[in-house]
């Protein structure tokens, strides 16, 4: 388990993704799960949430190729083993046995398959070997995670259909961005409260957010992009961050930055504004990966979800004065009375 890592107030450079993640303030998600839930929130906090492993190491791996390059991918991700390389290799005991039988050999039941491969070696050190082709493969891709070929596709193509868009094909390079900076760190406290968030990526005017989306049903994707939304509640993960950002222009008046500017002077330029604008990247993560930017400018919609972020930090505070960080957080609710006017039309009928 990693050691919690309490980081001072401040903006963060090149801070990396695990040490991030290893300080115990409270991000977006969190944000969000308590606005929704807060019993929930605590109940996956100290048990463990349930979690799509194949949806995060998409999300993780498109994150890696658009927002920090092809080299930052490629180390950190490989396609998975392809079988075919070993088309023509021997791979079972039954192969290599017909192989040394061919050349002379004998009483090889008495040899391991490991055995065997040295004998098939010794006579051939060229002869294709599925096991020891497989065992050069995973030396060479050691400590990387392997994606299926689909998934490697749709990870390319994503990235190269996100830079044909208008809006970004200026900002971007080889299906990566080349403005701005990635995964910029913000940590504040606020209340008594340490919070965090981390800007996928930070351009002078506005913060650009990455999200891989399954739609539920098929459908244009302008539809299902706002209905992901809406069920994901993606829109207090923007409220969370656009406080977050108010708060890291305080910061930086401060001088509470750490690591070096893309360049001199870039958060001045950054906070030499009110707002910034909020723009998602919605990628589809089943079928063909198509990208829809979206330009939130949802005013009302804004305004509401920042309402519900500062309630949410409120109902923290209360619950953990009542309860403590460590400990459960009881439900104490009222009985529910249901009268007939509370019940959908249909109900009780043949």
């Amino acid at each position: 388990m990693t050691e919690p890592v309490i980081h001072a107030p401040g903006i963060y450079f090149d801070l990396g993704e695990e040490a991030y993640h290893a300080d115990p303030a409270l991000g977006s998600s969190s944000i969000k799960a308590i606005a929704v839930d807060a019993y929930e929130f605590q109940f996956d906090r100290l048990y463990g949430e349930d979690k799509d492993t194949d949806a995060l190491i998409f999300g993780s791996a498109l994150h890696k190729r658009v927002l920090e390059g092809r080299a930052a991918f490629e180390e950190k991700f490989c396609q998975e083993f392809d079988k075919s390389s070993c088309k023509d290799a021997l791979d079972t005991v039954a192969d290599l046995k017909k192989w040394l039988d061919s050349y002379g050999q004998e009483y090889l039941s008495k040899y391991s398959k490991a055995e065997l491969i040295k004998l098939v070696q010794r006579i051939d050190p060229n002869q294709a070997i599925a096991e020891v082709i497989k065992a050069k493969w995973e030396e060479q891709n050691s400590g990387k995670t392997p994606l299926k070929p689909k998934r490697w596709a749709q990870i390319e193509i994503a990235a190269r259909w996100v830079q044909r868009d208008p809006l970004l094909s200026a900002v971007m390079q080889d299906g990566t961005f080349i403005a701005g900076a990635p995964e910029v760190s913000i940590f504040y406290e606020d209340r008594g409260v340490r919070l965090k968030a981390r800007f996928d990526r930070f351009l002078t005017h506005a913060i650009v957010d990455l999200k891989s989306f399954a739609p539920i049903f098929p459908g244009e994707i302008e539809g299902t992009a706002i209905k992901t939304i809406n069920r994901m509640r993606y829109d207090l993960q923007a409220a969370d961050y656009l406080r977050a950002w108010r708060k890291a222009k305080a910061l930086h008046e401060a001088g509470y930055v750490f690591g070096p500017e893309p360049y001199d002077g870039f958060l001045a330029e950054c906070f030499a504004r009110d707002d910034p604008k909020w723009i998602w990247i919605m990628i589809k993560s089943t079928g063909a990966p198509q990208p829809l930017v979206i330009d939130w400018q949802a005013k009302f919609a804004k305004e509401a979800a920042a309402n519900q972020v500062e309630d949410a930090i409120d109902r923290y505070i209360e619950l953990r004065g009542l309860h403590g960080d460590e400990n459960e957080w009881p439900p104490m609710r009222p009985a529910m009375t249901i009268e007939d006017h509370d019940l959908p039309s249909y109900f009780g009928k043949n």
